[in-house]
């Protein structure tokens, strides 16, 4: 069978009415070659689509496994500040602790001191009430 080139092809679309004319030729051998490219193309572009979905869920898949890598270290490092908060929370109050009993250990010894100045006043006059009270 002996082709025409696609130009003369395309020639009788472009006729008035934009029906091919069949000029006696076999209509049907003359498209099975233009049916057949159709075919590689729709082929073609199903392959693409697959591979496009394919790529497509790989892709979904290694942002799924980073996001949930990130998630992860994200987790292990609000946990690990939650560890380091505690422990300073801790530091704090100890630190609070250790002032308020050096604050009462040093009220306590300016009462001390306050009462040894104070005693020997206070026996004078203890002495001196017996003293009187004796005479």
């Amino acid at each position: 069978m002996a082709r025409r080139p696609l130009s003369a092809l395309l020639d009788r679309f472009r006729r008035g009415v934009a029906v091919p004319a069949a000029a006696g030729d076999d209509l049907a051998a003359e498209l099975a070659p233009v049916f057949a490219s159709l075919e590689r193309f729709e082929q073609e572009a199903r392959e693409l689509r697959e591979a496009s979905v394919e790529q497509a869920e790989r892709q979904l898949a290694d942002a799924r496994e980073q996001v949930a890598r990130i998630s992860e270290s994200w987790r292990e490092e609000a946990e690990a500040e939650r560890t380091r908060a505690a422990a300073e929370r801790r530091r704090r109050s100890r630190e609070e602790a250790l002032a308020i009993e050096t604050e009462g250990r040093a009220e306590a010894e300016r009462i001390r001191e306050l009462a040894s100045a104070r005693i020997p006043g206070l026996v004078e006059k203890i002495v001196s009430c017996v003293e009187r009270g004796a005479a």
